[in-house]
């Protein structure tokens, strides 16, 4: 095998390389420039991204289709393009929300930029590499990242109890992973995603080793998606963290899980609707649905019930991957991503660093701050799939291509998935209800501060997004743009 990359291989991870060695470089730059605002490694983190976006397009182009590099290690494909882009998008709007937030927590360490980029890094050679090795270096810098980001609030016991939770999970998902690869090299002898999969697909999917490790490495993967019953982190995590890592954790990393089992899933060309690999992950997907959108009808705090409504999604999201879809599954991952990065920074923007949000404080929202109170039920009118906003075509491209099939764990997963998200209608109407029709007056209504500049432009882009993009769909022979994402080769 040869090691020694060449200037093609460089330049098919430039994203990587360009978030690698900005977050070197904003370290350094910290180290400089030790200033109480921070004000410069903010704006460069923000250039940095801006520029690792820019370079997703022109690597794109450079190498369009399908190819592998650095001796087979990383691929290029049309899946890893669109996943960047959502990975890198998050990671600007997670940077222009954040600084009102850090300052209310009175943190003023310059660290939460760099590992933004470095976790974001490691998103982008997850979803690229096509060794496992390699996958799980690249997801673990991912999670140590969000570890640390979690509990970036040192003075808040809650957040570092998130941590640790999180962190004592997450190392055991680890150890799942690690057993699950350990199982594949054992069974094929090499840790190659292709080879190592190989025997299970010669065997009819009967080999032994093989089999119990991919499902010890899915197993690992699960966890990070937040899928029943792996989810015990997800409520104490989300509602512990910095509102923004919140945020960014509900649409990066979920989104970077995803893609990991579509990549699996396009190395297998798996039988899926005539063998026990789709009832396991479709009857996981049902019961996170039941179970998400359950406990998030008895929540009051707005973070605890988006975290367990990122549970019923994860659930439609694995519902698709095991009807064998993968063109839907990506559609709706970009779609979710807005509406949740969009939901988070609206609660980012309602906080002041000591407050909850809760159903009870925005009641009346809309007669001091009505447009703070229309983006907000813009948002979670989305995620509840409420047409005409984005979040509705979404779930109707999804479910439309899952009635398609005749399989039995499918057309269970249809009615589980209608009647879920009607289910989940209640709680995210809630909202609406507070913000416009309560008679009384919530604590954020009588007393609000101004947000920044920057995170009203993000909150005003990802609505204008959600909003125009569901119109957009709307028009007679605009739906081409799900017929665009069926036809992209894998």
């Amino acid at each position: 095998m040869n090691f020694i990359p060449n200037v093609p291989d460089l330049f098919s991870i430039l994203p990587a390389l360009i978030l690698a060695a900005g977050g070197v470089f904003l370290i350094c730059l910290s180290v400089l420039f030790k200033t109480k605002e921070f004000l410069i490694v903010r704006y460069v983190s923000g250039l940095i991204l801006l520029v690792a976006f820019g370079s997703v397009f022109y690597v794109a182009f450079q190498f369009p289709g399908n190819g592998t590099y650095f001796d087979g290690q990383i691929e290029n494909s049309v899946l890893s393009f669109w996943l960047n882009l959502i990975y890198i998008s998050m990671a600007v709007g997670t940077a222009a929300v954040v600084p009102r937030i850090l300052k209310n927590h009175k943190i003023e360490f310059p660290e939460f930029y760099p590992l933004l980029l470095f976790a974001t890094c490691g998103m982008v050679l997850m979803t690229a590499g096509q060794d496992f090795i390699l996958v799980f270096v690249a997801l673990e810098l991912m999670s140590i990242c969000l570890y640390i980001l979690i509990g970036m609030a040192r003075s808040d016991l809650f957040s570092l109890e998130a941590t640790l939770k999180y962190f004592l999970l997450g190392s055991f998902s680890s150890g799942f992973m690690l057993m699950g690869i350990a199982f594949l090299f054992g069974g094929s002898g090499s840790t190659n995603i292709t080879a190592a999969l190989k025997p299970l697909i010669v065997s009819g999917y009967q080999g032994n080793f093989t089999k119990i490790g991919l499902v010890l490495f899915i197993t690992g993967v699960a966890f990070k998606i937040a899928l029943f019953p792996y989810h015990a982190w997800t409520p104490d995590a989300y509602e512990g963290a910095l509102t923004p890592v919140t945020g960014y954790m509900s649409t990066a990393a979920k989104t970077a899980s995803v893609g990991l089992l579509l990549v699996l899933y396009t190395k297998l060309p798996l039988p899926l609707q005539d063998s026990t690999w789709a009832w396991l992950p479709g009857i996981l997907a049902l019961l996170s649905m039941v179970y998400g959108n359950l406990l998030a009808l008895k929540q009051e705090n707005l973070k605890r019930m988006l975290a367990y409504s990122s549970i019923a999604h994860a659930g439609y999201i694995v519902a698709g991957i095991s009807a064998g879809i993968k063109e839907e599954v990506l559609f709706y991952l970009i779609v979710y991503s807005f509406m949740s990065l969009g939901a988070f920074s609206i609660l980012a923007y309602l906080e002041d660093g000591t407050r909850q949000v809760t159903f009870f404080s925005v009641q009346s929202l809309s007669g001091v701050k009505p447009f703070t109170a229309i983006a907000i039920n813009v948002f979670f009118m989305s995620l509840a799939g409420v047409p005409p906003f984005g979040g509705f075509w979404a779930k109707l491209f999804l479910f439309q291509k899952i009635a398609e099939s005749e399989h039995l764990m499918n057309r269970i997963l249809l009615i589980g998935g209608v009647t879920n998200s009607a289910l989940a209608l209640y709680y995210y109407l809630r909202i609406g209800i507070a913000t416009f029709m309560s008679s009384d007056e919530g604590e954020i209504s009588r007393n609000h501060s101004a947000p920044n500049s920057i995170g009203v432009t993000v909150v005003v882009v990802v609505c204008l997004f959600v909003v125009s993009f569901g119109w957009f769909l709307l028009v007679p022979g605009n739906l081409l743009a799900i017929g665009a994402l069926r036809h992209l080769s894998y």
